[in-house]
């Protein structure tokens, strides 16, 4: 069983390990022969760090690893440890080639930290035999990350996007519900400690933070560029002003948070709370085919948009065998592998292809999960606010870290 994740950006952990582990000499097989890495992947073992993974995650990955073996002969050793990438910052550098994973799941704002040191290998995703049904036009955030394009070093896996969950049997119809931050706090307001915020140090945290500056900043222009290029306690005093009223209107009083959208789903469930936050779209949904979430569970996005953006996979420049990880990631990027993780029946994780590019029998399928009354609208997944410079999001964690503990 993947255990549920307890810590932040764990992305970052990766970032740290991977920085100080030597780039492989060797460059990539030529993609332009596919049938030759193919022959070159068949007989490896792709390690895929992928640290803090869902638990919803687990099924769907044991199925990827056999079909990678069934398919193409490649056996995915899959670590779901926070630190599953530690072993290659070991002072040991003689053996940090051996310890290096061969596939890294980016799911923070982790790739400037890789992306700089050059820890990551050349460019490569733009020519993967998959690549042609990426969505470009619906989600831009497939080609960007943490405000930085990619560069084709990454390769698009999955969209997340801030999302509120609320059961409508208690909170009242769908229409009613807040869709500005205003309206959030005056709901939270006139229905005390029935809102859960996400814990300060998780990625959804973060991701509030941002979504709460986006609506409560002057000129949220500003929050593209670096933090530093700004007045950072201007900018933000309205934010705090509307974080304090939020946390004394929340849960417990913003003593207790959901470190994760399993957690903060069990909270709705268990009807401790009647609103919470979640990154992936898609949960309750999920939850509710499940039998996990009542069939009043519905979504809840304001009407200017929600921070969102794309959780990514990386070929590290120390990967033993990077045959293998192209061979995987080509598949988890393939029609079938990428209808399997957005089943609403199993992971639900939003998936990053154009449905017009998709086989008929796929995009239909999604097509009827996207018509479940508990699934945003296409227009709602689409309309995204892009994630701010990492620099403000560092600094907004710091700060309400050290204003939690007040």
């Amino acid at each position: 069983m993947i255990p549920s994740p307890r810590s932040v950006l764990f992305a970052g952990l990766a970032a740290l390990a991977l920085a100080h582990a030597p780039a492989r000499a060797a460059p990539l097989p030529d993609l332009e022969d596919w049938a030759g890495v193919e022959r070159a992947a068949r007989g490896q073992t792709v390690r895929f760090a992928m640290p803090g993974a869902p638990t919803a995650a687990g099924a769907y990955l044991e199925w990827a690893s056999g079909e990678l073996v069934r398919l193409y002969g490649v056996t995915l050793e899959v670590s779901t440890d926070p630190a599953g990438a530690a072993p290659v910052a070991a002072p040991d550098t003689a053996n940090a080639e051996a310890a290096s994973p061969d596939l890294l799941w980016i799911e923070g704002d982790g790739f400037p930290a890789l992306k700089r040191p050059d820890r990551l290998s050349p460019p490569f995703a733009d020519r993967l035999p998959n690549w042609p049904l990426v969505d470009l036009e619906s989600h831009p955030s497939n080609l960007t990350d943490a405000g930085e394009p990619t560069e084709f070093r990454l390769v698009p896996w999955g969209l997340q996007k801030l999302t509120f969950f609320t059961d409508t049997a208690r909170a009242g119809p769908s229409d009613s519900l807040p869709r500005t931050a205003d309206a959030l706090l005056a709901w939270a307001e006139a229905h005390r400690g029935r809102f859960a915020l996400p814990a300060p140090g998780s990625l959804a945290g973060r991701r509030f933070l941002e979504q709460m500056l986006f609506d409560t900043a002057a000129e949220p222009s500003v929050l593209l560029a670096p933090a530093e290029n700004s007045d950072f306690a201007e900018v933000t005093a309205p934010l705090w002003r509307a974080m304090e009223r939020l946390r004394a209107a929340s849960w417990h009083e913003g003593r207790s948070f959901a470190w994760s959208d399993g957690e903060a789903l069990d909270l709705l469930a268990k009807g401790e709370v009647d609103m919470v936050v979640g990154l992936d779209p898609l949960a309750a949904a999920a939850a509710i085919r499940q039998g996990r979430l009542p069939t009043t569970v519905r979504p809840v996005l304001f009407d200017g948009g929600m921070v969102g953006g794309t959780h990514f996979l990386a070929i590290p420049a120390a990967a033993p065998s990077p045959a293998g990880a192209l061979v995987a990631v080509n598949f988890l990027l393939s029609p079938e592998a990428q209808r399997r993780k957005a089943d609403l029946a199993g992971w639900a994780d939003p998936t990053v292809l154009a449905l017009k590019a998709l086989p008929q029998g796929i995009a239909d399928a999604m097509r009827a999960d996207a018509r479940d009354p508990a699934v945003p609208s296409a227009r709602a997944l689409a309309f995204t606010i892009a994630e701010p410079h990492p620099e403000w999001g560092d600094r907004l964690v710091e700060e309400w870290a050290r204003r939690s503990v007040r």
